[in-house]
């Protein structure tokens, strides 16, 4: 799935992967239970090749009940994900539980139109309205709104920033956020390398 794999020597195991991802970010949502690792990959291969799919596994949703996310802070996204009104109003909610709602965004509105190309999402922060236009392209996510979302947080001063791979994983991208010390020792820990998603725009 990813590129610029490193190798991971050892077996490791799987708890031990976990406390080491919670310690910079990567902690299992409330929901989350180590049961929801094996719907791609067994114990065994887990800790057979530390970090390479377990960290790609947290950025997915549970495949059961309110499929809410495994991680809050770490997101698998799938580009293909734009299709009608509300789209955009969710990956602004997602964003908001990524940052632990760091921004106080209220009032969430979005338009998707795909046959008319226009689409639009808004929201109130710190008193004012906030409206971006999205890019269409069928169905395929405008990244420029994640990014002006990462934006957003450093000109607010909160303490996390969106790091990811997405010019590296074709339908999907892996969006993590954490703090810039939080990012240090994950990527000791990552198997694919983050950058910033502003230095990728």
């Amino acid at each position: 799935m990813f590129s610029l794999f490193r190798k991971k020597p050892s077996t490791i195991p799987l708890e031990q992967q976990l406390k080491a991802l919670a310690d910079c970010g990567g902690a299992l949502s409330s929901e989350a239970t180590v049961d929801d690792f094996f719907m791609f990959h067994s114990r065994e291969e887990h800790e057979a090749a530390p970090y390479k799919e377990l960290i790609p596994t947290l950025g997915f949703e549970m495949e059961r009940d309110s499929f809410a996310p495994i991680c809050n802070r770490l997101w698998m996204c799938d580009y293909e994900r734009v299709e009608d009104h509300g789209a955009y109003a969710d990956v602004i909610t997602r964003l908001q539980q990524m940052s632990e709602e760091s921004l106080p965004i209220s009032g969430i509105t979005d338009h998707v139109d795909i046959e008319a190309e226009t689409a639009w999402v808004e929201f109130d922060l710190a008193g004012s309205r906030i409206h971006w236009d999205a890019k269409v392209d069928n169905d395929w996510l405008d990244p420029y709104i994640v990014i002006k979302f990462d934006n957003l947080l450093k000109t607010h001063k909160t303490p996390f920033r969106i790091y990811s791979n997405h010019t590296d994983s074709g339908q999907s991208a892996f969006f993590a956020c954490l703090t810039p010390t939080e990012f240090e020792r994950f990527q000791k820990l990552a198997t694919f390398k983050l950058r910033e998603i502003e230095k990728q725009a």
